[in-house]
């Protein structure tokens, strides 16, 4: 009995040692389906965004023809898929009907899955983009040109960075329908509009002259100007910092003359070489004039309408300085901490108009001008030292921005 017993238990464990070695081929097949899936979603992830690169770097490209727009897309898609799972793939990237296309079909191998007799398997992704052409832009460039932008030939600087921005977004935009404006600020702006929306005299209908900030709180908004004389520009306070050698007949002998919305992106650079620095600060004031010339309303009625979904508007605010003019705030008080508040409140409204708002504190380490400009433009907030290379990387920065958000990904 007692060897019956034993020779039954050798059976048994016979019987139970080829069930086990059958069953262990579906579960590592299982297990390594996982592992080629998790392998699998990775690859797709970077397939896809390597298409999107290819899309855009095919519609941001400046060379002539669209064989060579293409094949810089086709190479962008290469050298980002260099190590991958897939190395080697290749995307196939079209022009057509004012956008662009890449796409790819290509087979990852599998490692575990081969046991089941997969080998590969298959992924396909898809990315277009607009030209650029099938877009237009907008863009009003608020500079400080307050007497301190003198020193360490910082508004030569900004200048020739502003200048050199303009002709990297002219070349990129091709047949766009490009319009750049130009806020130059110190203590007042020197403009021109209808005689009806100033304060001032004018001999005519229309009126150029200079103006500080208009009462509270028309000074936070764009609205055009009415009968009423608080919604109307042409204030001046008359103390030291807008008189006499600061007075209008200085703006205009430095060619300090503001430029609203125009195609001529000539004539702006040509200013910019012009231009010259003088008096104070009201960083405010140009912030509600770059508004202004946004804006599709009068006084300054270039701009698109806000409705219009293939215009994207865009405002640069750069100063080096801290907000020494006073503004208008509740109950006809008028304070540099109303300016302040003012700057925060021009931002959120811009901001809340989807235009995109840069700002950028050059040359400036004061933590009450840092934070304000942070506030004003979170996320696109700049901070370089003095220096044409600091500047420059920060234009650059920001027209590859504007670049990428008119040129965008449509799927």
């Amino acid at each position: 009995m007692i060897a019956s017993r034993c020779k039954f238990g050798r059976d048994q464990n016979g019987s139970i040692s080829p069930f086990f070695a059958l069953s262990i081929v579906p579960l590592l097949i299982a297990a390594g389906a996982a592992t080629d899936y998790a392998r699998y979603v990775n690859v797709k992830t970077e397939l896809e965004a390597a298409l999107d690169g290819a899309a855009l770097a095919a519609a941001q490209s400046t060379l002539g023809s669209d064989a060579a727009r293409e094949n810089v897309g086709k190479a962008y898609f290469s050298a980002n898929m260099a190590g991958s799972a897939v190395e080697g793939a290749e995307a196939d990237v079209v022009i057509s009907n004012g956008g662009v296309r890449a796409s790819a079909a290509v087979q990852m191998p599998t490692s575990f899955m081969r046991l089941a007799g997969v080998n590969a398997m298959e992924l396909q992704a898809a990315a277009e983009a607009n030209l650029p052409t099938a877009g237009n832009a907008e863009l009003v460039l608020v500079l400080d040109y307050s007497g301190s932008m003198n020193s360490h030939q910082k508004y030569q600087r900004m200048a020739t960075a502003a200048t050199d921005m303009l002709t990297s977004l002219e070349g990129a935009a091709g047949d766009i329908n490009f319009k750049v404006g130009l806020v130059p600020f110190s203590a007042m702006v020197r403009t021109t509009m209808s005689a009806a929306y100033v304060n001032q005299n004018a001999a005519g209908p229309v009126w150029t002259g200079c103006t500080q900030d208009r009462a509270s709180p028309y000074n936070v908004t764009v609205s055009t100007p009415t009968a009423d004389p608080d919604s109307k520009w042409g204030y001046q306070d008359n103390n030291g910092e807008n008189r006499g050698s600061y007075g209008c007949n200085a703006y205009a002998s430095k060619d300090l003359d503001i430029m609203p919305l125009a195609s001529d992106i000539d004539a702006v650079r040509e200013q910019l070489d012009d231009m010259r620095p003088l008096g104070n600060t009201n960083i405010a004031l140009g912030a509600e004039f770059g508004w202004n010339l946004l804006d599709p309303a009068l006084p300054f009625d270039e701009g698109k309408p806000y409705s219009d979904a293939t215009n994207k508007k865009f405002l640069v605010l750069l100063t080096d300085g801290v907000q020494t003019s006073r503004e208008f705030g509740e109950n006809n008080s008028r304070s540099v901490g109303n300016a302040q508040q003012n700057l925060l409140a021009l931002c959120s409204g811009m901001r809340n108009a989807n235009i995109t708002v840069f700002a950028i504190a050059y040359d400036v380490t004061d933590p009450d001008v840092t934070e304000l400009l942070r506030t004003c433009a979170p996320g696109r907030y700049y901070e370089p030292a003095v220096g044409a290379d600091n500047l420059n990387a920060v234009f650059s920065e920001i027209t590859s921005q504007i670049t990428d958000e008119v040129v965008r990904l449509t799927k």
